[in-house]
């Protein structure tokens, strides 16, 4: 592609930023009120007098959609669905670490039998233009979106509800191809990546073009040497990443999941303390599990055809008035009485959620909390809610055998948000476990309908404190730096520190093979940040606004530390294995789009002064 190309892309970015490429408007929409009806408000016919009622979408008619494994196209060596270019071969090439000569020679500390335990799984996905059913069925509308489409051997037909399931110590090759008119560029949220193959900005695939991605699945090494197990993900997942492009990508729908697997968790669904059946849920390549689904939250606004609308006037996020689960408007899922493991994400570019679990009544019920974003709690939690931003996820179990077959139970979000902005309340506020008394907004989003369980299979037996994943805490000792990032209104756009992301600066480049301590600090007033931080997990250890501690799921690793109005919250991260640069930013897509992003890029030899990157993967 032609420099001259190039230069166009950045100006069709600048184009949209201004507000010109969309209709008028504002995102401003809300749904449910406080009423155990569940009847949502109506939109403001001023605001956008195109745009379908939630009161006209029908509630339970579809089965939620479940997502799809995309099996390996070969395992050993290169698919013929290559068609003969090897592995970096395609325009954007492939991480350096792909080579073991870089691997011994930058990463000595990882054995190279750690790299290579299991031959690798080569994979295909391209970013597509689908048209899907998003809508229930019977409303009779398709909805045209742009979707990450896992490809399967031998042709067979796409898959545009991809799930990734890698094993660790079994690299994965995952070549993408871009068909769409605009650079993409994908994210695997919650995993310990190359910076090549980590989802960076400004790392792009250009229309027409493809990237390899290499997903080595090795755990960075403790102290000591060996193998950090308390830092193996679980529970990942997938979205567009272009700079500048990110938000109204993932509202078109770009957006994947990923499920991880070491000994550890194989081990506990072998055992029967995680759901799932024996002897299949705890094998590769597809580990297959009834009992362990994604449920990933989205909300959107559609024309009265169907067709989804997204707001670029609008930098502040993305609110729609219909929610979907797993790409489909309130669905319905048969469930057995028995336990069942919910993999909990938040795929909106802005809206938060408090969910919580109730029966027709609107009595809350209470479940296990068992991981928070990608890694699961060194203990089972008991919970009858979660606050749930944008980019994070949360583990849990919910036991239907305590209920007869016919019950009806539903998944609801209990917290109000009717504009970008973020939700009403405060975090302290919204980020607690315990549902007091009838919540003052409920609205619906999943019912599930229970049937008589299938014997053959036994029961998952966790409880509250069953031991799942060991934990260790970053220590006051380890502090080799401490930085600070302020994360405020500037200019009409999004800032830290008082400037905007520059792709040639690392903001801040720590030593590798450290522990650094970051205060995180929100000075936009009454708007509300996720923070996400790419390469490893981070710890809360201190909320400066209230003097105490975080709650415990907030102290566990996570990757996504929420900050409410005015909130500053102090974080310990490690810094292993891969130099950067990486990006870390707002998960308010919108407010990432709009320059609330800064690079870290780890070195052999860390600085606390800006610094170019060393490295650079267009």
């Amino acid at each position: 592609m032609t420099q001259d190309n190039r230069q166009s892309f950045s100006t069709r970015r600048d184009f949209i930023k201004t507000g010109l490429a969309a209709a008028a408007g504002t995102s401003v929409f809300s749904i449910g009120n406080s009423s155990r009806a569940d009847v949502p408000l109506p939109i403001p016919s001023s605001i956008f007098t195109g745009a379908l009622e939630n009161t006209v979408v029908p509630r339970w008619t579809d089965e939620l959609p479940r997502h799809q494994w995309v099996p390996p196209l070969s395992t050993g060596t290169e698919p013929t669905e290559y068609n003969g270019l090897g592995v970096g071969k395609v325009f954007h090439g492939v991480a350096p670490e792909w080579d073991p000569a870089v691997r011994g020679k930058d990463i000595p500390q990882i054995p190279e039998a750690e790299w290579s335990k299991y031959p690798v799984q080569y994979y295909g996905m391209a970013a597509e233009a689908e048209t899907m059913q998003v809508l229930p069925t019977k409303m009779g509308m398709q909805t045209p979106l742009w979707r990450w489409c896992g490809k399967a051997p031998g042709g067979a037909p796409t898959l545009t509800l991809p799930e990734f399931r890698f094993r660790i110590g079994q690299p994965a090759l995952v070549r993408i191809n871009n068909t769409l008119p605009e650079e993409t560029g994908i994210h695997m949220h919650g995993g310990h990546w190359p910076s090549h193959s980590d989802g960076h900005a400004s790392f792009f695939i250009l229309p027409g073009e493809a990237r390899d991605y290499y997903y080595p699945n090795v755990l960075p090494r403790t102290a000591k040497g060996v193998a950090d197990v308390s830092e193996s993900p679980s529970t990942m997942w997938f979205h567009d990443h272009a700079q500048d492009m990110t938000a109204v990508h993932v509202a078109r729908g770009m957006v994947g999941v990923c499920k991880g697997f070491d000994d550890l968790e194989l081990a506990l669904i072998a055992r029967g303390v995680l759901p799932g059946i024996i002897g299949k849920s705890n094998v590769g390549p597809e580990y297959y599990n009834p009992y362990d689904e994604y449920l990933s939250f989205t909300d959107r606004v559609f024309t009265k055809t169907g067709e989804a609308w997204y707001d670029s006037n609008s930098h502040n996020g993305y609110i729609g008035n219909v929610e979907t689960v797993n790409n489909r408007a309130y669905p319905k899922m048969t469930v057995e009485a028995r336990k069942y493991r919910f993999r909990l994400h938040g795929a909106s570019t802005a809206r938060w959620r408090r969910i919580r679990v109730a029966d027709a009544a609107g009595v809350t019920i209470s479940f296990l909390h068992i991981g928070h974003d990608a890694w699961l709690f060194d203990r089972a939690q008991n919970s009858q809610s979660v606050l749930l931003s944008p980019g994070a996820r949360a583990d849990i179990i919910i036991d239907f055998s305590k209920f007869k077959p016919g019950t009806q139970i539903f998944i609801e979000n209990i917290l109000e948000q009717d504009a970008g902005v973020g939700p009403r309340g405060t975090l302290e506020s919204e980020n607690g476990n315990v549902v007091v008394g009838k919540p003052a907004f409920s609205h619906q989003l999943i019912r599930f309908d229970v049937v008589a369980r299938n014997i053959a299979y036994p029961n998952a037996t966790i409880i509250a404190n069953t031991a799942l994943r060991p934990h260790v805490k970053i220590l006051d000792t380890e502090i080799a730096a401490r930085r600070t990032f302020l994360f405020e209104r500037k200019n009409g756009a999004w800032a830290m520190n008082g400037g905007f992301y520059d792709k040639n600066v690392a903001n801040a480049c720590p030593t590798l093979g450290s522990a650094e301590e970051w205060t995180l600090t929100n000075g936009a007033g009454g708007w509300w940040h996720p923070i996400h931080i790419h390469l490893e997990s981070h710890q809360q250890v201190m909320n400066l606004t209230t003097k105490k501690v975080p709650p415990y799921w907030d102290t566990q690793k996570q990757d996504v530390t929420k900050l409410g109005p005015n909130s500053s919250i102090t974080i310990r991260m490690k810094f292993r294995t891969f130099k950067g640069p990486f990006v870390f930013h707002c998960h308010n897509n919108e407010h990432e789009d709009f320059e609330m992003m800064n690079q870290f890029d780890p070195r052999a030899v860390g600085t606390l002064v800006p610094q170019p990157p060393q490295q650079f993967f267009p």
